[in-house]
């Protein structure tokens, strides 16, 4: 491993002019530098400097071309370890990521559960104060002793319920308010007849005018029995996750 390291180090192109510089000088030592001087004077053939010039630097040349060969190679290791190492970092940076957005995932399923719980205790919050609402109207003027407020009323939580249920409650709700205006004008416009008359559970439904007040308190008063509320506002006591949509 450590020689591994070493050749990797190493730095080809100062061993190649290490190298050629040895060479010259062995060849000097080989040669005399008088045979040298005198090798390279007129009478010698240019064949021979010639021939004997390439034979000189032949090894040169091919020591300088291994070493540029090694030096490529160990570039081409660095380029290579460096690509490892970013794609370690790239990898690591992924699998970081990755992980924050597995967070993130979890932390918006969280929020969406948490939001959709929100929304039906507040849904439902709203409901019930509303379904509170129309029985306190029930208790206030149980036994039929309305007064011009009461259609108001009872107008005021059917435009309340609009928002929260959909419009059948809202619906049923003004009919009631209807009838209690319609009442009231009957009412009003028998005062005489009213007051004589005997409690609602001993009209006779013969006499025309007993007859139409107990269609009026007859239908108020069924309105507000536990059958028909129930059933009213029974199905909206389950709030769902979705947002109320006005039907």
């Amino acid at each position: 491993m450590k020689k591994d390291s070493i050749w990797k180090r190493m730095n080809w192109l100062l061993v190649a002019g290490v190298l050629t510089v040895a060479y010259g000088i062995a060849i000097e030592l080989t040669l005399g530098w008088d045979r040298t001087r005198t090798f390279f004077t007129d009478d010698t053939d240019l064949n021979e400097i010639g021939d004997f010039l390439a034979g000189v630097f032949a090894p040169v040349a091919l020591l300088w071309l291994v070493a540029a060969v090694f030096t490529q190679r160990q570039e081409l290791n660095e380029t290579r370890d460096q690509f490892e190492e970013n794609q370690k970092v790239v990898d690591a940076q992924l699998k970081t990521i990755n992980a924050q957005n597995a967070l993130l995932s979890l932390q918006h399923e969280q929020a969406v559960a948490n939001a959709k719980q929100q929304y039906k205790l507040s849904l439902f919050e709203r409901r019930f104060a509303i379904y509170s609402k129309f029985m306190q109207f029930e208790r206030r003027f149980k036994g039929f002793g309305f007064d011009n407020l009461a259609p108001h009323m009872i107008r005021d939580v059917a435009r309340e319920a609009a928002f929260v249920f959909d419009r059948s409650i809202a619906d049923w709700m003004n009919s009631i308010a209807q009838k209690t205006d319609d009442y009231l004008d009957f009412r009003n416009s028998h005062p005489a007849t009213i007051d004589t008359l005997l409690p609602p559970d001993e009209l006779n439904p013969n006499h025309e005018l007993e007859a139409k007040y107990r269609v009026y308190t007859d239908w108020i008063h069924e309105q507000f029995t536990p059958a028909v509320t129930v059933g009213k506002f029974w199905d909206f006591l389950y709030v769902s996750d979705q947002p109320h949509i006005e039907g």
